[in-house]
């Protein structure tokens, strides 16, 4: 009876412990949580007074954020990635171009300065709004259109609708919208799971989402700016992020009838270092799947346009406007030549 007494007293002891560790354990959290919620709100109130590097538009009843360089024809547009970070992909690129010519960066609807507006999140919407911006700030034409990964889907979109506006297409390691065509059904939903959205909203509201941003850029001098100012807005971006990953099924198979720029001189810069992928895919099988299958989807877009070329960069991954800015400045300087020279 005594061991049984014992035994029962031992146990009410470990539940006592147990309940007094969970309590602990549940009260630090809630003050971890109210401790980022502050933070969050207190950083969000700096942030707000934060000057734009660049300048605004009214399109469609929603200010557009637009960061220009140079004056005179023709005009660089660039096109950013499905990233939160906007037109500061392509910031130090442009202060590296000519200022004979003209080039716009900008935030899509939603995206760091750029007001959300009402217009839904495709691809054609996308397109019209950025030629209304560009018309509005009288861009001198022809563009010649510079897009990133995801941003290299969406210009398809504006050149099938303003062809007559279009001198050139720069593609920078362009998404392919059709790659369910070129992926093993493992490989395709392996690359196409997206952003743990649920999460990434609870992330913004309590501080966690600015922090793990914070170092999207390379830790270097030259991205002193981006790193500062991306983490900052983050909290503008990251709905308008998480929308155009709901839309992006949709835009790539509507991008995937796109499949001619007719013969506009056309670039397709493609990321070739065999590392790329060692941190995103463990497996061997599917990482040298991958390899294979980027490096044909990057040929196949070269039959976009009936005057195209394309350029490798083994020491390169897929942010080449990081890794080799130098070879997306030259490859604009050259496009800039070609369709500035009599016909």
């Amino acid at each position: 009876m005594a061991q049984i007494y014992l035994e029962k007293k031992m146990m009410k002891r470990f539940f006592k412990w147990v309940k007094m560790i969970g309590l602990v354990f549940i009260s630090l959290v809630i003050v971890l949580l109210l401790t980022g919620f502050i933070f969050e709100r207190i950083s969000r109130n700096n942030a707000e007074k934060i000057k734009p590097d660049g300048n605004f538009v009214e399109v469609e009843n929603h200010l557009m954020h637009f960061y220009q360089k140079g004056n005179g024809g023709p005009t660089v547009v660039f096109e950013t990635a499905f990233d939160p970070a906007g037109h500061l992909q392509w910031y130090n690129i442009q202060q590296q171009l000519p200022i004979s010519f003209t080039s716009i960066s900008y935030d899509r609807s939603g995206i760091l300065w750029s007001e959300r507006g009402e217009n839904p999140k495709s691809g054609e919407d996308v397109a019209r709004e950025l030629h209304l911006l560009l018309e509005k700030v009288n861009a001198p034409k022809p563009y010649i259109l510079v897009g990133h990964s995801f941003g290299g889907t969406l210009v398809r979109f504006f050149d099938n609708r303003y062809p007559k506006d279009v001198g050139g297409v720069i593609l920078v390691d362009s998404q392919y919208p059709d790659d369910q065509r070129f992926l093993s059904p493992d490989l395709y939903k392996m690359v196409t799971q997206g952003l743990p959205g649920g999460f990434l909203k609870f992330a913004n509201t309590f501080g966690i989402a600015r922090l793990m941003f914070k170092g999207m850029f390379p830790n270097e001098k030259q991205y002193r700016y981006q790193n500062s100012i991306m983490p900052a807005l983050l909290f503008k971006s990251a709905d308008a992020v998480l929308e155009e990953q709901d839309e992006m099924k949709c835009i790539k198979n509507e991008a995937s009838k796109i499949r001619s720029f007719g013969n506009i001189p056309l670039l397709v810069l493609t990321a070739a270092d065999e590392k790329r992928y060692d941190a995103a895919i463990k497996d061997k099988k599917l990482k040298t799947e991958m390899l294979n299958a980027w490096s044909k989807m990057q040929k196949d877009l070269l039959h976009l346009s009936t005057d195209s070329k394309q350029i490798l960069m083994p020491k390169s991954g897929h942010y080449i406007n990081q890794e080799q800015p130098e070879v997306v400045e030259k490859a604009i300087n050259e496009m800039v030549d070609k369709i500035s020279q009599p016909k």
